[in-house]
């Protein structure tokens, strides 16, 4: 089944649990669960650590400037670029840090990493936390990114944590674990809200 038949069957799912929302579905549209890229593990870390405590425009503004880098030195990971390029990019220490440390870990054992796209989020997330600086929240994002898990909810997405909050004052009932087997899709609507007037429209319900 391709993309777009499952990325059906969750809206059809969604909407039948969350009667309530159902002008939020309209106003977003249709959705499709995302794509994970064909790139390397090593650039998944470095792309997640990037926007760690991050509006999305700010992260955005510093991966186009790391990707600059990238190219203006024929590097072909993100983590190959000095220090210096990095915190000049706009990363801090700490993030610098992380990405280095995950990367040794990474050369040392490679396939023990290279698992991780494929383990479902309750074995993820022990695993991703266990390496230094990097949280439950990356291993949401790498989950529902670069790892085609259809059902993760991010429960420490600031923005996610936002809406729940809203919802739950549409729909007293609301809970994403109803969601499942498609928490993902639910999230990519709730971040989409955003995006659209759904929140200047729905404000009576506040």
């Amino acid at each position: 089944m391709n993309n777009q038949d499952v990325s059906s069957l969750g809206q059809n799912h969604l909407k039948s649990q969350f009667p309530k929302l159902d002008s939020l579905f309209d106003s977003v549209g249709p959705l499709t669960y995302p794509e994970a890229p064909d790139i390397h593990l090593l650039d998944a870390i470095a792309r997640v650590v990037n926007s760690q405590m991050l509006s999305t425009h700010a992260a955005k503004a510093i991966l186009d400037r790391l990707e600059q880098e990238r190219k203006a030195t024929n590097a072909e990971l993100l983590v190959e670029l000095s220090d210096e390029k990095l915190r000049a990019c706009g990363w801090s220490r700490s993030k610098v840090k992380t990405l280095r440390l995950f990367a040794e870990s990474y050369r040392l054992d490679s396939e023990r990493f290279e698992r991780w796209r494929s383990l479902p989020f309750e074995e993820l997330e022990p695993e991703v936390k266990s390496c230094w600086g990097i949280s439950t929240w990356t291993a949401e994002m790498l989950a529902i990114f670069y790892f085609n898990n259809r059902d993760v909810f991010p429960k420490f997405d600031l923005a996610i944590n936002r809406a729940v909050e809203r919802f739950s004052k549409i729909d007293t009932q609301f809970e994403p674990a109803r969601a499942s087997p498609h928490q993902t899709l639910l999230a990519m609507y709730m971040w989409a809200s955003y995006r659209t007037d759904y929140w200047e429209t729905a404000k009576e319900n506040f």
